[in-house]
């Protein structure tokens, strides 16, 4: 089963803040189970468990906003559901994974009981940023599905920094929107986070143009904001280059990727909104072509592509690498 997730560091792991006001051993309850979106919407607090409670709290705020009351409304209809785990190992410090096959929202608890949970402000105001990029998460994947099936693996890694930029614009767009309806926490909470230099931009453009929300100028400049931080990206491209590695580790041919070319309308529309304009229309042939959005600067990075390129232009042969078809097939004629 795979399971496409998106990395970030900006839930970080509660107890690194508050380490002495609560039990970290108390055994925690109904972990791992799941609860439709629809349902958890209309649970009242006596018929929910601590965590399902954590959960309908977060998506009536998020249902407060107009962007991300579409956006639920979506995820509702296609029957996702959500829950909490406990990440260890590789997905130690994520924020959340996404189960596209089960269609479930996964939410890291941070090793904490529920009770101590719903306790934080912290923790309830990073969840709902995580929320909604996880429902921002799930409707490009009803669009645009994996990219594998269409494009090779550097453009790929072009699309999943886009649409890895656009899940924030989206999580600082709803913390806007809930601003206006009484929420000032979440955004003073998006602020001090490590997405809050794109906080700051958006905030500085409508600012200076008070239509910019509208026009989608100010969405555009938080977007161009998230590739000024290398940390960012080269998260982006370490977790797209792991999951080439599991698509070249599944193959059943030479070259299981897509041959088809990048545009900018790809680029472009990856912005889309729920009310189908797109803040980033005429800016793909800019993001395509300037190595601040397009280079790959990383040597770990550049090292790790590089070795799945090549491996795409060897071709196995009697247990022999061959970078020529022909040749394996002459020396090795049964394996034609």
């Amino acid at each position: 089963m795979k399971i496409e997730r998106i990395q970030s560091r900006a839930v970080g792991k509660f107890f690194d803040y508050a380490p002495d006001q609560y039990d970290l051993t108390a055994q925690t309850t109904e972990n791992g189970e799941f609860r439709s979106l629809a349902d958890l919407l209309e649970l009242n607090e006596s018929e929910a468990s601590p965590y399902e409670n954590i959960l309908c709290e977060a998506l009536k705020i998020i249902a407060t906003s107009p962007a991300g009351r579409a956006m639920l409304k979506e995820a509702i209809a296609l029957e996702w559901s959500a829950g909490f785990e406990e990440f260890t190992g590789p997905m130690t410090g994520e924020e959340f994974c996404i189960d596209v096959q089960a269609r479930q929202i996964i939410f890291d608890n941070n090793a904490l009981a529920p009770e101590a949970l719903a306790d934080s402000p912290f923790y309830s105001n990073a969840l709902i940023l995580s929320m909604v990029r996880a429902l921002r998460q799930v409707w490009q994947e009803k669009r645009h599905g994996g990219f594998d099936q269409s494009f090779g693996p550097e453009a790929i890694m072009m699309l999943d920094r886009a649409r890895m930029a656009d899940c924030h614009v989206m999580a600082v767009m709803v913390a806007w929107e809930l601003r206006g309806e009484g929420h000032n926490s979440l955004w003073r909470h998006l602020i001090g986070s490590e997405e809050g230099d794109m906080a700051m931009a958006f905030s500085r453009c409508l600012e200076r143009t008070p239509g910019a929300m509208f026009s989608g100028k100010a969405l555009s400049a938080a977007f161009h904001q998230w590739y000024l931080c290398e940390e960012r990206v080269n998260a982006s491209d370490h977790a797209t280059l792991e999951y080439l590695d599991g698509v070249m580790a599944e193959r059943t041919e030479q070259n299981p990727f897509g041959g088809k070319t990048l545009g900018r309308l790809d680029i472009e529309v990856l912005s889309c909104l729920p009310d189908k304009t797109a803040y980033l229309l005429g800016e793909g042939d800019n993001i395509l072509r300037d190595p601040r959005y397009a280079g790959l600067c990383d040597p770990i990075n550049q090292t790790h592509l590089y070795h799945i390129i090549r491996d795409l232009e060897t071709v196995m042969a009697g247990g022999v690498p061959f970078r020529d078809a022909a040749l394996a097939a002459k020396i090795f004629p049964a394996e034609e």
